[in-house]
């Protein structure tokens, strides 16, 4: 037969507490030791940077491409850093539709794996003026923009991974990190 509190670590029937921590620019991700004692389980949401839209050929403008925006989750063993990369939104006010920077989550050596967002790349260009706006991404991240009959981001909303019209920087990417410990 077992105790109650086999079942639960903490005693008087308490859990783990929940932690995060978020990357707006590039950092380090530095696993505490309580983490890894209650089993190293991370949940990592990455976005890479936005595109910036363009003009083509025949002089219309358009929105670019969001950033690519995933979850994933990982156990990680010791507490070695995990490098964090946020990719740059494309720079504004150009006709050639500069692409997004890609972000990464690099856990390899605190024994998780390495994850890479692509920033946005070329994006959709649509003549018709009924075209409103570019796909909406993960809950508002990496949503791509609207060429220049439509509406859409203008400019993307900051560490969304938004794309923008083509006279806006589009959005840099973002990393946030869950655990419990």
């Amino acid at each position: 037969m077992s105790n109650l509190t086999d079942f639960f670590p903490s005693g008087g029937g308490g859990g783990l507490t929940p932690k995060f921590q978020e990357f707006n620019a590039a950092g380090t991700f530095t696993p505490s030791q309580a983490l890894i004692d209650a089993g190293g389980y991370i949940e990592v949401f990455l976005v890479g940077g936005g595109q910036a839209g363009g003009v083509n050929g025949q002089g219309v403008a358009y929105g670019g491409s969001g950033g690519e925006a995933f979850f994933r989750n990982m156990y990680l063993t010791n507490v070695s850093g995990c490098s964090v990369t946020i990719g740059a939104g494309g720079a504004g006010g150009n006709t050639s539709a500069p692409a997004g920077g890609s972000s990464s989550f690099l856990a390899a050596s605190a024994g998780g794996e390495d994850l890479t967002a692509i920033g946005g790349g070329v994006g959709g260009f649509k003549s018709s003026p009924s075209w409103q706006g570019g796909p909406g991404g993960v809950f508002g991240y990496g949503g791509g923009a609207a060429n220049s009959n439509g509406g859409g981001f203008n400019p993307g909303k900051p560490n969304t991974g938004q794309a923008s019209y083509w006279n806006s920087a589009a959005a840099s990417g973002y990393c946030l990190i869950k655990w419990y410990e």
